[in-house]
Order: C-alpha cells, then structure tokens, then sequence
C-alpha cells in the first residue's frame, strides 16, 4: 500500500511540474498552440465565418446584405466568389496566374461595401449575426 502512494504521489508531482493542464478536452502543455485549449478560439479557427459576414452595417439583415454583397460584384453567397469571366477580365497580361485578378477584384469589392456603409469586422462576435 505504500508503494501505490509513493507512485501516485511521483505521478501527481510529475504531473505538476510538467506544467500540463487539461483544457477544452485535451491535455495542454507548456507549447501546445492557445487555440487548443482556448474553446472559444478553438471555435474560431475551426469553423470560420465567410468573408462576406464579416461585413456588417446598422439594420442590416441576411438578405439585405446578400443584395449588397451581390451589387458589389460577387455572387449571392456570403463567402465572396467572383465568376471566371469576371476574373478573366480583371486579369492583367503580366499576372502568372488568377490570383492577383481576384486580389483586385476582392479589393474593388470591399470598397464597394465601404461605399454601402459595412464596416469590416477582424473577429466576429454578435453584430456578426443576423436581427
């Protein structure tokens, strides 16, 4: 009986001193990223919003913004997608590939919302959702 106490005890003290904690149902260390352990940042990195619902105004709704993001250019969906005409068109002749049209076209886009009264949100918290 006394050595199952010794080793619990060399256990527990290991344990300690180790510096491991048990968060957001997995066992986090010293160098375990935040976002494991964080359920809430978790949360975040895991299921992202789109783009498009970053971008909110007073009394917006669902539909109203789907309006805007659509007059702006993109399609009606929140996650901003522009068809292949439309990068075609914005593609220059020295761009190696479509990346950079989109980049212009994602940059035209959010100047666009600008323009309509959407401020930008880095992080989304409730002003994010819908009334």
């Amino acid at each position: 009986m006394n050595l199952r106490i010794k080793l619990f005890f060399t256990l527990y003290a290991s344990c300690l001193l180790s510096a491991c904690t048990i968060g957001n149902g997995r066992i986090c260390g010293p160098q375990t990223p935040a976002a494991h352990c964080d359920k809430e940042a978790y949360e975040r990195l895991k299921y992202p919003k789109p783009y498009g619902a970053h971008w909110i105004k007073e009394g917006m709704t669902k539909e109203s913004r789907l309006d805007d993001i659509t007059a702006c250019g993109s399609g009606r969906t929140e996650y901003v997608l522009f068809s292949e005409d439309k990068i075609q068109a914005a593609k220059q002749p020295e761009d190696p590939n479509d990346i950079k049209a989109m980049g212009r076209l994602t940059k035209d886009w959010a100047e666009c919302m600008r323009d309509r009264g959407y401020l930008y949100l880095e992080y989304c918290d409730e002003r994010c959702q819908y009334p």
